[in-house]
């Protein structure tokens, strides 16, 4: 991923244990130099992983940068971890915080034996991360960087549980706009609605795999403690999926309720036309009657004849609508 020059880039460096907590900021390479420094250090790199970025961190902690861009070219945007010896490098993905949209935005972990190094589109990810670190008693002080990882992890999946829950509320609104309105845009939107469902299942599944990853295979920066924490991580998002397919399932149940609003619709319209042809029929009736060539009709040439007659027709059409309302049929009451 492409960024701006390293050179050119700042770094935040956290440095603690369980007695002191130490946070600046300064230019990447002279960060990434502060590896090796008693206690815990995190390094905190905002923007892309470029080739630039990844020789500054590979020269310093002896790993081929060609390691890391073939984990990332493999990964093809989707959450993936490696071990790389010494170190864990891994592909990760945050839900995007500045726009509230569902696409995820990539971020990378580089952990090791006393140091991780992560770099991401944005720090306000890590914020309740950085405030418990400030905290003396929290557990994160007394924990090596693999407790680190999983609390920055853990976060992103708070933020997903948070995107699915907005999507929860849209089907919800979806489904009161079906049954008030079913135009043809509603089902433009539930044909949106099933691509964002099925876009966060393809986000997630990968989430958790790399979850499963990090809490199944041994490495050599990662105790027994840390992969149990990875193994909640990993419930974490395995509740996810169940929550995104329960929301699949819905999208049938939407298409359905769409499609009986608009047949309801359509025998409302089919009823009304109906009731104005019955209306009409005995007064065509009377009036093709009165049209025919014949010399001799009952009131023809009586001069009230015409008047007559609309008058009839008016009380027939009155009586029909009152019988059509005591029915029900006009929908003013129920039908008896």
């Amino acid at each position: 991923m492409n960024g701006a020059s390293s050179a050119k880039r700042s770094a935040k460096v956290f440095l603690y244990d369980e007695m002191r907590f130490h946070s600046e900021e300064a230019p990447v390479e002279e960060a990434i130099g502060q590896i090796g420094r008693s206690g815990v250090i995190w390094i905190s790199i905002d923007g892309g992983l470029d080739c630039e970025l990844m020789s500054l961190i590979g020269a310093k902690v002896g790993i081929d940068p060609g390691e890391m861009s073939s984990v990332i070219a493999f990964s093809r945007g989707r959450a993936r971890m490696e071990d790389l010896g010494d170190t864990a490098f891994l592909v990760w993905s945050t839900a995007n915080r500045t726009d509230g949209s569902m696409d995820p935005q990539p971020s990378y972990y580089l952990l090791g034996p006393n140091y991780m190094i992560s770099v991401q589109e944005g720090e306000d990810h890590y914020a309740e991360v950085v405030d418990r670190l400030r905290n003396e008693g929290s557990r994160l002080r007394k924990s090596g960087p693999g407790f680190l990882l999983y609390s920055i992890l853990n976060a992103t999946a708070e933020e997903f549980f948070d995107r699915m829950e907005e999507l929860s509320d849209s089907i919800g609104e979806l489904e009161d706009l079906i049954i008030s309105d079913s135009n043809h845009g509603v089902l433009v939107e539930i044909g949106r609605m099933r691509g964002r469902i099925g876009f966060m299942w393809r986000t997630i599944w990968p989430l958790r795999e790399a979850s499963a990853s990090l809490a199944e295979r041994p490495t050599s920066v990662m105790g027994e403690s840390d992969r149990a924490y990875f193994s909640e991580l990993f419930s974490s998002f395995d509740l996810l999926l169940h929550e995104i397919d329960s929301l699949d399932q819905i999208i049938p149940q939407l298409i359905d309720l769409y499609e009986s609003s608009t047949t309801r619709q359509l025998n409302q319209i089919v009823k009304v036309l109906t009731l104005f042809s019955v209306l009409f029929a005995p007064l065509t009736l009377m009036v093709g009657i009165y049209s025919m060539n014949f010399e001799n009709i009952p009131g023809q040439d009586h001069p009230l004849g015409y008047s007559f007659l609309m008058f009839f027709m008016l009380i027939v059409s009155a009586l029909m609508l009152l019988y059509f309302y005591r029915k029900g049929w006009l929908g003013s009451r129920e039908r008896g």
